[in-house]
């Protein structure tokens, strides 16, 4: 007998990794932070102000443009803003999301060893109160078990040069960067352009 498995509701990430030279990047950054203290969201490293890094979003625009393709949405795109992001040592950033922007993505340019991955949380906010009362009463490791339809989250391991790609809505954190080294990457959204003005993205 066949049978046909359909996924609803999915949550789809981008990932692509840049052929870029990124040390002009990290130069920029630490630059930057020379100029501000920075300010404080959702993190306890340093974070910019808002940066306009046209150089950079010529090559990061065309993954955007795909990407939102798989949406199905006829309105156009803009970058609403960007940042910079230095996480030093036991630095993390707590969960959070990036709305009312459509699409958030991040961009890593140094990523030392046990320097804190990115961990998505699924959208669905009864996932946990289930599988983890299954999991207790079988007693089961959800480590060994949870997959993508019962996880609670997933970790993304931070890589340098990787693009990550995501929806707005979905909530994320960033674990703690145990190396001594800096862990650096760029952030940004996309909003739909609407009644705001439209920056070529």
């Amino acid at each position: 007998m066949s049978y046909q498995l359909t996924n609803f509701f999915s949550t789809p990430i981008y990932s692509t990794h840049l052929d870029l030279d990124v040390k002009p990047y990290i130069n920029q950054v630490y630059e930057e932070e020379k100029k501000s203290n920075g300010r404080k969201l959702s993190n306890t490293g340093w974070q910019s102000n808002n940066i306009n890094p046209k150089e950079l979003f010529d090559v990061i625009g065309s993954h955007v443009t795909k990407y939102y393709e798989k949406f199905n949405c006829p309105i156009s795109i803009y970058l609403s803003n960007c940042w910079f992001n230095i996480n030093r040592y036991k630095d993390i950033n707590t969960s959070h999301h990036h709305l009312p922007a459509i699409i958030s993505g991040v961009f890593y340019l140094k990523t030392p060893k046990d320097s804190g991955d990115i961990v998505f949380e699924n959208p669905n906010p009864y996932i946990g109160s289930t599988w983890s009362w299954v999991w207790s009463q079988a007693k089961l490791n959800p480590q060994e078990t949870a997959n993508e339809y019962t996880s609670e989250s997933i970790f993304v391991k931070s890589e340098e040069k990787l693009l990550l790609l995501f929806p707005s809505y979905l909530k994320h954190s960033v674990s703690t960067n145990m190396s001594k080294e800096d862990r650096i990457s760029m952030s940004f959204n996309i909003a739909l352009t609407l009644n705001e003005k439209p920056t070529n993205v």
